[in-house]
């Protein structure tokens, strides 16, 4: 077991949980009860991600395990959007998030692979919690996170590999839909995604520019066990390169070793 120091627990309680949530998110609350554990987008009007979260089911009440950058932003847009409706939001300090890769848990619903996450009491945090096989895992499957790979407002759900699972193109209407919905009809691909990249020698912190030949050519985000995702043309998935000092080294097939 492993705790996530870097997320924070919004719970969202009342009678209108489930209807004020489903109007704002992309993915399909209704079955909370059924399914434990959902993950999902926020957008903006153009359909980019303005935040990114999972919602567990706990009893009459719903807990948002999200980024701890973006838990007061959220807070703050959730209550905006609250008017008369019979919710309570808040954020609890008391209970924290924790990921396992054995199936103690609910199994992460972007990519079965990640592992296994859930809500607890803080008070189960043990010293033996510190080791981070989570983001080693994550970026081996590149699995691409707001806040750890790409700001709000940066980058549209289809352009990260895990998006499928997150959204519900059957549910009502949210702010974004539009746009997803015709990126969905029109089987849209779109021209730049998060690639995994192995890199050597140092590497920048998320937001550093990607060179090649000294020219701009996307963006890195978070790295981990020897690789690191990077914002570029999605080309660049099937190309046999490598990131050295935040420079991109490619192998042309003529000069490999036969």
């Amino acid at each position: 077991m492993q705790y996530l120091n870097d997320r924070q627990i919004l719970e969202v309680s009342g009678t209108d949980t489930i209807n004020f949530l489903q109007n704002l998110i992309t993915n399909d609350l209704s079955k909370i009860q059924e399914k434990k554990i959902i993950h999902t987008f926020l957008l903006n009007n153009k359909g980019k991600i303005l935040f990114e979260f999972y919602i567990h089911h706990a009893d009459e009440r719903v807990m948002i395990d999200v980024h701890d950058q973006s838990a007061d932003d959220l807070l703050t847009h959730l209550m905006s959007y609250k008017l008369r409706s019979k919710i309570e939001i808040s954020i609890q300090d008391k209970y924290a998030v924790f990921w396992s890769n054995t199936d103690k848990y609910s199994s992460d619903p972007r990519n079965t692979r990640i592992g296994f996450r859930k809500v607890g009491p803080k008070k189960q945090i043990s010293k033996e919690d510190s080791k981070n096989d989570y983001d080693r895992i994550r970026i081996f499957e590149s699995i691409a996170e707001l806040n750890k790979d790409f700001k709000s407002e940066d980058v549209f759900p289809h352009e990260l590999d895990s998006f499928m699972n997150s959204i519900s193109n059957e549910k009502g209407c949210y702010p974004g839909q539009e746009v997803v919905s015709r990126v969905y009809h029109k089987k849209a691909v779109s021209k730049k995604k998060f690639v995994r990249l192995a890199y050597t020698g140092n590497i920048n912190s998320q937001g550093a520019k990607l060179l090649q030949d000294k020219k701009e050519i996307g963006v890195l985000g978070s790295n981990s066990g020897g690789f690191c995702l990077a914002y570029v043309s999605r080309e660049l998935e099937s190309s046999r390169c490598e990131v050295k000092n935040n420079e991109l080294i490619c192998i042309s097939p003529q000069n490999e070793d036969i």
